[in-house]
């Protein structure tokens, strides 16, 4: 942007003026008076408009780069919600997803679009631009699943046994379902919500940010996995996997909840030879 000094200068040159011509005098100063005007009037509107149009653009395209790993038409009908509503789709439902803790085992277009219609029924009262949207919409949420289970893949798998590596690569391969991204998430929630913990799993906690401790050491429906597997879609990959389940799911617990590496060890002791039996 120009200084009001710059910009005379340059009408000056555009229009040839010469002030120092005493028998125009009066045209001069005239002109240089309309010179102040359009500076302020015309020429900094027009060049705040610009710059704010550089810089929206410039916004939406770091935006757009965030989205990189979703589909070209996703990706783009993202950026133009985010370019008029100011939000961020993907974040709001992936907050709507949450409470659905089989989202990570889909694999199917009717499981997608099933939890499509259960996302818009969240989200539309808040997000009044979805409607009419809805396709778009189970096109987002598919999109979301590929990539957030790609990125917790891609971040690298840990190494628990042979068997238990193995299952979960054969699943990913076969079926493109992340085990490690559903243990994950299902972890998280449960840490969350100390409420669906059973009495008999509570400890007091010695820390005063939380009201109980989780007893990870208790021998039977750790991580409430005796309810979580019933409900389970019953497919494939973990039918009869309940044990190995349980060791994804403990897995999450001490490495990110807890930090218990000895326990790991232990526990693996215990359930890995008895795995190997059946």
């Amino acid at each position: 942007m120009l200084t009001i000094e710059e910009y005379i200068a340059r009408r000056k040159k555009e229009d040839n003026l010469n002030e120092f011509d005493t028998d125009i005098r009066t045209q001069n100063m005239k002109i240089c008076v309309d010179y102040v005007f359009e500076y302020f009037n015309n020429y900094m509107n027009i060049t705040e408009a610009e710059e704010k149009t550089i810089l929206n653009n410039e916004r939406l395209e770091k935006y757009r780069k965030q989205l990189r790993e979703y589909e070209p038409e996703v990706r783009e009908w993202v950026v133009n919600i985010y370019d008029e509503y100011e939000k961020q789709l993907p974040r709001h439902v992936g907050n709507a997803l949450k409470e659905d803790e089989f989202f990570f085992l889909y694999n199917s277009d009717n499981e997608f679009r099933s939890a499509s219609y259960e996302c818009y029924s969240k989200l539309i009262k808040k997000l009044l631009f979805l409607k009419d949207q809805t396709e778009m919409l189970f096109l987002l949420i598919k999109d979301y699943h590929r990539v957030e289970s790609e990125k917790k893949y891609s971040y690298g798998t840990p190494s628990i046994s042979e068997e238990i590596n193995d299952w979960v690569e054969k699943t990913w391969a076969k079926y493109h379902v992340n085990l490690f991204a559903f243990a994950y998430d299902w972890i998280n929630y449960f840490f969350n919500n100390e409420d669906i913990w059973p009495s008999t799993h509570r400890r007091k906690s010695q820390y005063t940010w939380r009201k109980y401790d989780y007893d990870y050491k208790q021998k039977s429906n750790l991580f409430n996995l005796d309810s979580l597997y019933r409900k389970m879609p019953k497919k494939t990959f973990v039918k009869g996997r309940k044990q190995e389940i349980e060791i994804l799911l403990m897995y999450y617990w001490l490495h990110d909840m807890e930090g218990d590496d000895d326990y790991w060890q232990e526990y693996l002791e215990r359930v890995l030879p008895a795995l190997k039996k059946e």
